[in-house]
């Protein structure tokens, strides 16, 4: 019993420290807030938007590929007129080659549609902290700070400790905090902008205002404003053949705020601007998290590979405790036959050289210990002469020991038994 509680004791041990070393720590995704994903039911998500367009039969798509996924003419979507939508903080970030990718999508004659979360701040857009570094990269665009102070105090929060971080300096305010309305409306004529009047967007927590500027040449239109600060909140500027739309917040087309003033309408606006013949509205989930791709985090974090992995840890508790014998009984040992480790060496070599080879050392080894006495060379040569002045040695085996000799030189096959008993008698008559 003792044993069996030791080895229990090993084994979790072994187990603990394979988790400790080897396994990753997914997060907790439970207590994120869902992100605005074309299949979220949640607020944030854009399952209502996906359902009425799907019911107006417009063509819908979500990209589970990065953006270099976009030009490939596979049949599948029109390279022209589609409409791609975005939701920023991304929560994965955009590679340079993908934005790369983007650009030259959008000057096919596409329209990349940027929601971020600049004037709002939803919760889980605390998640990200690439918001502003992403958003200049998509969209061209420069995004500063206007007058942080005065716009934290009139949102009746702190003022922030760096506003170069408007996702995450919220952090440390109270989930307790009261969530406000943002509007938004016309600065002037736009075919986006036709038959709306107002836009309703609810702000989870309170956020900077940002100014937008372009980074190159292209003219940039401000054609919707912040009301009551006068501030620009909808930019529009031309890409090649196509046009990018930026909307400075992130919950505008939500299941929460689809239905609120005028959001439903701007969205139908854009799409009968943007889409063409053969065109799809395409939603961004893979920045989102929600890859087609391999993902080692979600792989990790299945509740498959869990049960698959404690199922077996189970069974191998069950062998190690229940089945696998835990005393192992040893012989008594026994002496070694040294005649049989040595005929076993024999059969090794002889095994692995040729009879030719093996007779061919003996007889050098034989020479080398004569040449050895004489104080000569030992380079394997036969001392004939000194041998047939050895009165021990009879004519007939020194006969014999020039014909093994001879027959060696040649590469004729010898009996090596025949030959080692020949050396061994003579070496015990010259010795």
């Amino acid at each position: 019993m003792k044993e069996r509680v030791t080895t229990l004791a090993l084994a979790i041990g072994a187990l603990a420290l394979c988790y400790a070393l080897f396994m990753p720590k997914p997060s907790n995704e439970a207590r994120v807030p869902p992100r605005p994903l074309s299949t979220g039911i949640g607020p944030s998500g854009y399952q209502a938007v996906w359902r009425w367009l799907v019911a107006q039969h417009v063509p819908v798509a979500a990209a589970h590929e990065r953006y270099d996924s976009l030009n490939r003419e596979d049949g599948s979507r029109s390279p022209s007129g589609n409409l791609l939508l975005t939701t920023l903080p991304h929560k994965l970030p955009v590679r340079p080659d993908e934005a790369a990718q983007l650009d030259a999508w959008i000057e096919k004659g596409n329209t990349l549609l940027v929601a971020a979360a600049f004037d709002d701040t939803p919760s889980w857009a605390l998640e990200g902290g690439r918001l502003i570094k992403d958003a200049g990269r998509l969209t061209r665009l420069k995004f500063d700070v206007i007058d942080p102070k005065k716009a934290t105090s009139e949102q009746g929060g702190s003022t922030p400790k760096d506003a170069s971080k408007p996702v995450t300096f919220f952090s440390e305010l109270s989930a307790a905090v009261e969530p406000r309305t943002i509007l938004i409306g016309p600065r002037g004529a736009h075919p986006l902008l036709e038959d709306v009047h107002s836009i309703r967007v609810i702000s989870d927590l309170p956020a900077s205002r940002w100014r937008a500027t372009p980074m190159d040449q292209a003219a940039l239109l401000q054609v919707a404003q912040v009301q009551g600060v006068n501030d620009a909140a909808v930019w529009v500027r031309r890409q090649g053949k196509g046009q990018l739309i930026v909307i400075a917040v992130a919950g505008l087309f939500s299941n929460r705020d689809i239905g609120s003033g005028d959001n439903a309408k701007l969205l139908s606006n854009t799409i009968a601007w943007a889409l063409r013949p053969g065109g799809a509205v395409i939603f961004d989930d893979v920045h989102q998290g929600a890859v087609g791709y391999y993902d080692a985090k979600a792989f990790f974090a299945d509740p498959r590979l869990h049960r698959t992995v404690g199922w077996l840890v189970f069974l191998w508790f069950v062998f190690v405790l229940g089945i696998q014998k835990l005393r192992v009984h040893f012989n008594a040992g026994y002496l070694v036959d040294v005649t049989a480790f040595v005929a076993a060496t024999g059969q090794f070599f002889a095994s692995t050289l040729a009879p030719v080879a093996v007779a061919s050392r003996l007889l050098t080894n034989f020479f080398n210990k004569i040449l050895h006495r004489l104080g000569a060379r030992e380079d394997g040569s036969p001392p004939w002469g000194w041998l047939a002045l050895q009165a021990a040695v009879p004519a007939s085996e020194l006969a014999e020991l020039r014909q093994f000799h001879e027959q060696v030189r040649i590469g004729r096959r010898v009996d090596l038994k025949r030959l080692q008993n020949l050396l061994s008698r003579l070496q015990g008559k010259i010795a």
